[in-house]
């Protein structure tokens, strides 16, 4: 791959930027021992920033290359500095782990999120966007973003439950506004219990479905609770929940006795959007 020097002093444009002149494995070999150079620093940061933008959106992209320039990129600036600058949205309005994943690279987005304690709330807004532009519920799943509840995930565990999990099929036979989900809810009814609001999101159709299930109640609480149910979608940026204007909905529900797990079996279609 080849670059120009990034510069975050310019507003960075819609367009691709032009690769050319220095190769990023050059870039990156001239980090060394610039993490002490204070003078250097900027120069510094917009080398770091043209590298990670060559390995999340160069068309010419070198995945055995992703890991010597990552770490090259993370000596060169201070952890809390580069875990900030990866999960800030410098390219195109966007982080540079949102193109790893629309971009479909797998190695890049490995290397830079192992440099992450813990995804920031802007972060992880983007990565909601990026997995559902990618309609990819695995990776949603795997990166814990379908937990809604704050206060419910640190209960869930104390409980000693694992995730809930959430399987989608959205194929064979089935058409393109249309799919069926399998949400096993660790715990469910102890979870609603403590908390009175237990909810997931999962990605299926191009959109960010929430089933949330919340207690109505006046003070005393029944042995088995009965949880109310609300459906909604994020269809534009991550924040708007609104479903489709017509929702056919078709859900079963089975608990678990033995692992005191609630399933629920979904099949949701909606029209065409006008």
């Amino acid at each position: 791959m080849t670059s120009q020097p990034y510069s975050d002093s310019k507003s960075v444009t819609d367009t691709p930027p032009s690769y050319t002149t220095t190769s990023t494995s050059e870039l990156a070999d001239s980090l060394q021992y610039r993490r002490f150079h204070f003078l250097q620093s900027k120069q510094t940061r917009n080398i770091v920033l043209t590298c990670i933008r060559d390995i999340v959106s160069a068309p010419d992209f070198t995945p055995s290359s992703v890991i010597p320039i990552v770490n090259a990129c993370a000596a060169a600036l201070f952890a809390s500095e580069f875990s900030d600058l990866i999960q800030t949205p410098n390219f195109e309005g966007h982080t540079a782990l949102y193109w790893a994943i629309v971009n479909e690279r797998q190695e890049a987005f490995s290397a830079l999120s192992k440099f992450i304690p813990k995804f920031s709330s802007a972060c992880s807004s983007d990565l909601h966007l990026a997995c559902m532009v990618t309609n990819d519920q695995a990776l949603f799943s795997q990166l814990n973003l379908g937990n809604v509840n704050p206060k419910d995930e640190p209960l869930r565990r104390s409980l000693g439950s694992s995730p809930d999990d959430v399987q989608v099929d959205s194929e064979d036979g089935l058409c393109k506004t249309q799919f069926i989900a399998r949400l096993r809810i660790r715990k469910l009814e102890k979870r609603l219990l403590i908390t009175e609001d237990v909810g997931i999101e999962f990605v299926a159709g191009g959109r960010i479905w929430l089933f949330r299930f919340y207690m109505d109640c006046d003070g005393s609480l029944p042995v088995r609770p009965t949880g109310m149910i609300q459906i909604g979608t994020r269809s534009g940026e991550p924040g708007s929940a609104a479903p489709p204007s017509e929702l056919d909905l078709t859900m079963h529900k089975r608990y678990d006795l033995k692992s005191d797990d609630e399933i629920i079996y979904a099949s949701i279609y909606w029209p065409m959007d006008k």
